[in-house]
């Protein structure tokens, strides 16, 4: 009998560690890791405060610079204490006549990405879900239930910047078991896509980890939030109001919408609400 229960507990410690080793295979470095290097190590401050037009700025408001810079929606903080109208105007198209609605800005990126992860693994990526309007949201946490599904506003769904992809025969959790899925979660922030639900997140963003469920930052702030490895509730926190950084042939600067401050002759410039009252100010200052 003793021998039995020794056996039992053998078998048992076994399949204990296989799990975890498998768990432990399929978190490649995109854990959650909180304040693992400060946002000092990753962009480096110009400080812009308190300059004027004599110093090289030109200030702007938020309707002003819409009128003269490219003003996208990639930065926008979508969750349940940052919430979106049921008339939020997402500026919604069609990918490549595939029925497929996305945000104007993922366009290109995820066609990008989606051509990489063909050429790395020689897979298809598909979307299971991309643009839901606030209805189609009510719909699906009717369907699914407020533990798994988000409540309308609150959802970026509804902002045409998150994708829940896949390929043939995985799909959801099992997406990572594939090796799309490896490149995906460890590659998107190459293509201005972020996994935004990591493992490890869960109190904060109040979800699962969902290797599955892409979002749109753009460049360079994937790779920031990669690097600097926070999550994009925490992004932000990472500019101070009025100033821009620097990363890697990039100016940033987070400004309030009524005095945006951008430095005179720039060409390449992206604006963008963070949902939080102020507005991100990217500028292209190297060829990539």
């Amino acid at each position: 009998m003793k021998k039995l229960v020794l056996q039992l507990l053998t078998g048992l410690l076994i399949i204990g560690a296989l799990l975890v080793g498998m768990k432990i295979w399929f978190l490649p470095k995109f854990v959650y890791k909180r304040n693992a290097r400060s946002a000092e190590k990753v962009v480096t401050s110009v400080s812009s405060k308190g300059k004027s037009e004599e110093d090289g700025y030109e200030t702007y408001t938020f309707e002003e610079a819409s009128k003269k810079f490219t003003v996208d929606q990639s930065l926008l903080l979508v969750n349940k204490d940052h919430t979106i109208s049921s008339d939020y105007p997402a500026d919604i198209v069609e990918y490549k006549d595939t029925g497929v609605l996305m945000n104007s800005c993922i366009i290109d990126s995820y066609a990008k990405l989606s051509k990489a992860v063909m050429d790395e693994t020689g897979d298809k990526l598909f979307v299971m879900s991309s643009y839901r309007s606030y209805d189609d949201q009510q719909r699906v946490l009717e369907e699914e239930g407020p533990e798994i599904a988000a409540l309308p506003g609150t959802s970026e769904h509804q902002t045409g910047l998150a994708l829940d992809v896949y390929i043939s025969e995985y799909a959801g959790a099992g997406f990572i078991q594939c090796d799309a899925g490896i490149f995906v979660n460890e590659h998107c922030y190459d293509y201005g896509f972020i996994i935004r639900y990591p493992y490890g997140g869960e109190d904060i963003t109040g979800f699962e980890y969902e290797p599955w469920h892409i979002r749109y930052v753009g460049l360079p702030h994937s790779k920031i939030i990669e690097e600097s490895g926070c999550l994009f509730e925490d992004y932000a926190e990472l500019f101070e109001v009025g100033e821009y950084s620097e990363y890697d042939g990039y100016l940033i600067g987070r400004m309030p919408k009524d005095e945006i401050k951008i430095p005179k002759d720039s060409k390449d410039v992206v604006i963008s609400e963070d949902g939080l009252g102020y507005v991100f100010v990217t500028i292209k200052t190297e060829a990539k």
